[in-house]
C-alpha cells in the first residue's frame, strides 16, 4: 500500500531543539528510509496560487446555513499584494490604528453588533486588510455602507493624529516585532514559516522593527490613499456578505465573477543575503 500511495514524494524537513547537526541529519535519513519513494520532479510539484482581485471591487452574497441564526455578517477584504517597499509596515501600522477606531465607531457608538474588528492578513506572501462586522441590527449591505463611511472620515483622523500618538503606535509595533523566540515552540513555528514559504529570511523581525521606527506620516497617508480609500488607484476589494435567513435580501444574491488572474509564486529566497536587501521586510 505504501508503495502505491507514495511512488513519488518530496521530503522537506526542519529540525529544532537540543540536537546536534549529525543527530538532525540522522533523523532525516530515518524518515527517508521509511518513505522509499522516488523524488518528485520539480515540474510536478504542486504550486499554490492566490487569486489577484480586480481593481475596484467585487461582492458575493450568501444565506446563512442555520435558519435560526439571527445575525448577518460582512467581511470586506482589501488586497494589497506581495511585499513591496514599506507596504507591509504601513499595513501593520494602519491595521492597529483602524482597529481601535472602527470598533469605537461601529460597535460602541453605532452599536451595530458585538463583533467589529480589523486586522492585517497574509496568504502565500500576499498581504491585505480585512474587516469583519457581525450584526442582527442592520443587513450586510448597510454594514458595508457604514464601514465605507467610516473609512472616508478616517483619513482626517490620520491627518490629525499627533506626532506623539503616532510614535506610540510605531514603538509598540517595533517592540512586538522583536519580542519573538520567547518559547522554543514559538521559535520553531517562526523558522518553519520561513522555510515553508521558501523565504528563508530568519532575521526579518529585527530588521522590520528598525524600519517600523522610520515609517512617516506622509508614507502612511500615501499608502492609505492608494489601497484603502474608496477610489484609490490600487484598491482591490472583495466583500462577502452573509444574510440571516430571517432577513434575506429582496432580490437575487449577488455573485460577481472574479477573473482568472493569479499572483506568481513567491520567489525562492534560499541563499539571498537578506541583511543587504533593505527593500524587503
Amino acid at each position: 500500500m505504501q508503495g502505491g500511495v507514495l511512488r513519488e514524494a518530496q521530503l522537506e524537513a526542519f529540525v529544532a531543539g537540543n540536537l546536534r547537526e549529525n543527530e538532525a541529519a540522522e533523523m532525516v535519513r530515518g524518515v527517508r528510509a521509511a518513505l522509499p519513494a522516488a523524488p518528485l520532479a520539480a515540474e510536478r510539484l504542486p504550486v499554490r496560487r492566490l487569486r489577484r482581485l480586480p481593481p475596484g471591487g467585487a461582492t458575493r452574497q450568501f444565506l446563512a446555513g442555520n435558519p435560526e441564526e439571527p445575525n448577518g455578517a460582512l467581511e470586506m477584504y482589501l488586497q494589497v499584494g506581495p511585499d513591496e517597499g514599506d507596504d507591509w509596515l504601513h499595513l501593520l501600522l494602519l491595521s492597529q490604528m483602524i482597529d481601535k477606531a472602527v470598533y469605537a465607531e461601529l460597535r460602541t457608538k453605532q452599536q451595530l453588533g458585538y463583533i467589529v474588528q480589523c486586522g492585517s492578513t497574509e496568504a502565500d506572501g500576499v498581504r491585505g486588510l480585512v474587516f469583519i462586522v457581525q450584526s442582527s441590527v442592520q443587513p450586510p449591505p448597510e454594514l458595508e455602507a457604514r464601514l465605507e463611511a467610516f473609512l472616508r472620515l478616517f483619513r482626517g483622523t490620520l491627518l490629525l493624529t499627533s506626532d506623539e500618538e503616532l510614535d506610540t503606535y510605531r514603538e509598540s509595533l517595533a517592540a512586538q516585532m522583536q519580542d519573538v523566540d520567547q518559547r522554543a515552540d514559538g521559535q520553531a513555528s517562526r523558522l518553519w514559516a520561513e522555510v515553508a514559504t521558501r523565504r528563508y529570511d530568519f532575521g526579518r523581525p529585527w530588521r522590520s522593527s528598525k524600519r517600523m521606527r522610520r515609517v512617516t506620516r506622509d508614507g502612511l497617508i500615501g499608502f492609505y490613499d492608494k489601497y484603502i480609500a474608496a477610489g484609490g488607484a490600487g484598491r482591490c476589494r472583495l466583500s462577502t456578505q452573509i444574510f440571516s435567513q430571517r432577513s434575506p435580501p429582496k432580490g437575487p444574491l449577488r455573485d460577481d465573477p472574479l477573473p482568472d488572474a493569479f499572483f506568481p509564486p513567491t520567489a525562492d529566497g534560499f541563499g539571498v543575503d537578506w541583511a543587504a536587501d533593505r527593500a524587503v521586510v
